[in-house]
């Protein structure tokens, strides 16, 4: 799969489906963002659209709403719109205590929507949107189980009654255009993590059904419901809620963040998408800031946070992920986020927010309410992108996990020579990943393999999840970020010429020719470890490595074997073991990958000579080495190969497979 988007092209060498350390596959996509983008030197970023105040404005209105709690009922839907927002400033802010905060919502929920009040009504799905994010964050059942029992239960007992106000007797669809934020995106969400398209099915039927009933094909706009058919304001004009329709129009991008590339009606979705940003910009304010009344502004004088939010949320959304272009819609989203800045308090209270409702009304400056919170926090996680880009061409890369099991620390690998003619300028040097979920900057490594070096960074995958990543030259102001954990290797002539290698999990060594004199093998050494951090010079240095003081240590015994996992040539029923290494080259050291080859002396198999080449590579992350092995014969007669695990006396002797582990 290939998306071109703006001026470049890509080759089909750049859309892969990688195979990884697993063996299952990861689907990739690379499509270019910024062949049309508006150039750096033209962008003229307000003062508030620099990622330091983006960050710091966050953080003021978060920790108000944080100390200032809401009296709201955490299962409802007022809560669940600022938990969505809470969610993405958690994933990107520098503490941990918003994380924490989710995390005691929702075991205070019992991570289960509302039991008391209407199974159907989509207002009590929406805190299902953050479960879900935890979920595939922390992995925990509970966090879906409550979700996903409400939802069986009503494709189980689907309700089939009309979008009719006051008839939906306990078995309510979604007849008010507010539901299209409140249940869509979690359904969709439970579909890609549970690998069942039934979730996502119902969704797709029941959004075009409330659609094909609200939406006016002619303005662009959704009703709130049939009683706004017939109604006008004062200026004769339809009655269009702004927050009705920020409601809307966030949950399409919410919705499209989830839905499979290849989903049959995904077409749909963008096509109204782009129809509603088209009108949206089209009614917006000199003043950036939308009012109650999207078609009577002058009826409603006071600009309005919550609506605003969701509308700067969304256009930034299509920005960043290329759907609409940015000379037409960066100025829109720039008007907004700054007028979205001006009503905050010094103290960080977000104030313009309409109260609850259903239609437009008057608001002032000290009103405010959490769902208001949460579209500005959204608000803020996508300008935060256009920021750090700041007008320069970046390469969007797609990862979808299509399995259902969570793959933490997985690899991802994209050819060098042709990822770097993608960006111009790109070089070794300045070339940068970054994370749409964190909104970070990645670790990346690219290896020195000649016309087969990688770019090279990591990500976590939860089951079914798509992730998306730029590829750009490193933002001005931004450091390339370090990491502790990483994965090394060196030769040890101290040590009589080990070879020592590790990553964030374990540790490994083989023996070179300065030891033939004590121990013939090419057997592998098994060290554990208590920290991610490197000890291998520290080991080494100490002389103290068979003892645990805190950070692991040698507890494997190799001796005259194949040790843990090495490999020689199996002959009548024997292995034959080779003899020690009598080279090395290190090809690539880390951070993410480490690649190295030992050659070894050659020996006599069975009458035959025989010799060998291992290369060798560890990831970070991984509980296993990959390691190539070649071997050359005199003859050309087939060379049995056996592979194998020592098993000392005091192991259980147990190989667990879930775990890739001894047990």
């Amino acid at each position: 799969m290939i998306e071109d988007i703006g001026n470049s092209k890509l080759n089909s060498r750049e859309s892969q489906i990688m195979k990884t350390k697993k063996g299952i596959l990861l689907i990739i996509v690379l499509a270019s963002l910024g062949g049309c983008a508006i150039s750096k030197e033209n962008t003229n970023l307000p003062e508030q659209m620099q990622p330091g105040q983006i960050k710091s404005i966050m953080v003021k209105v978060a920790d108000w709403q944080i100390e200032h709690p809401s009296k709201h009922n955490t299962k409802d839907w007022t809560s669940g719109a600022y938990f969505a927002g809470l969610s993405a400033w958690a994933q990107m802010a520098d503490s941990d205590k918003y994380i924490k905060a989710l995390l005691e919502f929702g075991k205070g929920n019992n991570w289960r929507p509302d039991e008391y009040r209407n199974f159907y009504h989509a207002d009590n799905h929406c805190v299902g949107q953050m479960y879900l994010e935890m979920y595939c964050l922390f992995k925990e059942p509970t966090m879906l189980e409550g979700i996903k029992e409400r939802f069986d239960y009503i494709l189980a007992n689907r309700s089939k009654i009309e979008l009719h106000i006051g008839k939906q007797a306990g078995q309510d669809r979604w007849w008010w255009c507010d539901a299209l934020f409140m249940a869509p995106q979690v359904w969709a969400r439970l579909s890609a993590v549970t690998g069942n398209l039934k979730y996502l099915q119902f969704m797709n039927e029941e959004w075009w059904y409330t659609t094909d009933y609200l939406y006016d094909a002619e303005e662009h706009l959704y009703f709130r419901d049939e009683s706004y058919f017939k109604k006008r304001e004062a200026n004769g004009k339809k009655v269009f809620w702004s927050r009705g329709n920020g409601w809307v129009f966030a949950g399409i991008a919410r919705v499209l963040d989830v839905m499979p590339k290849d989903f049959a009606d995904r077409p749909r979705y963008e096509r109204l998408y782009k129809e509603m940003a088209a009108k949206i910009i089209e009614i917006q304010p000199a003043d950036g800031m939308w009012h109650s009344s999207l078609l009577d502004p002058a009826s409603y004088p006071a600009k309005e946070a919550s609506g605003s939010g969701f509308y700067c949320y969304g256009l930034a959304w299509g920005i960043n992920r290329g759907l609409l272009d940015e000379k037409i819609y960066l100025p829109a989203v720039m008007k907004a986020w700054k007028g979205l800045v001006s009503c905050v308090h010094p103290d960080g209270k977000l104030g313009y927010v309409q109260p609850i409702g259903a239609d437009p009304r008057q608001v002032d400056a000290n009103q405010t309410e959490i769902y208001g919170v949460g579209a500005f926090l959204l608000a803020g996680s996508e300008v935060y992108k256009i920021a750090v880009r700041n007008g320069e061409t970046a390469k969007m890369i797609s990862v979808t996990n299509p399995i259902i099991e969570f793959r933490d620390s997985e690899t991802i690998g994209l050819p060098w020579v042709e990822v770097k003619k993608t960006v111009e300028g790109l070089t070794e040097e300045n070339a940068a990943v970054f994370d749409f979920k964190t909104n970070r900057l990645l670790v990346t490594e690219i290896t020195d393999e000649g016309k087969n070096s990688q770019l090279l960074f990591q990500t976590n995958l939860a089951a079914g999840e798509r992730k998306n990543f730029w590829l750009m030259k490193m933002p001005q102001g931004m450091k390339k970020p370090v990491s502790e954990a990483r994965t090394y290797c060196r030769f040890v002539p101290e040590r009589k010429d080990d070879f020592a290698w590790e990553n964030d999990m374990a540790a490994f060594r083989m023996y070179g020719p300065a030891l033939e004199d004590e121990t013939i093998t090419s057997g592998i050494d098994a060290w554990g470890k208590c920290v991610p951090y490197p000890v291998i010079d520290k080991f080494y240095k100490s002389g103290d490595y068979h003892t645990n003081h805190g950070e692991g240590g040698d507890f494997y015994k190799v001796g005259n074997t194949l040790g843990c996992g090495g490999a020689a040539p199996f002959m009548n029923g024997k292995i034959i073991l080779p003899r020690n290494f009598k080279e090395w080259e290190i090809i690539s050291n880390g951070p993410i990958r480490s690649i190295f080859e030992l050659t070894y002396f050659s020996w006599k198999a069975d009458g035959r000579t025989v010799s060998e080449k291992k290369r060798i590579s560890i990831d970070l992350g991984s509980n296993l080495n990959k390691i190539e092995c070649t071997y050359s014969c005199s003859n050309k007669e087939p060379l049995p190969i056996a592979a194998g695990i020592v098993l000392q006396p005091s192991s259980r002797g147990k190989f667990t497979e879930v775990k890739n582990i001894i047990g």
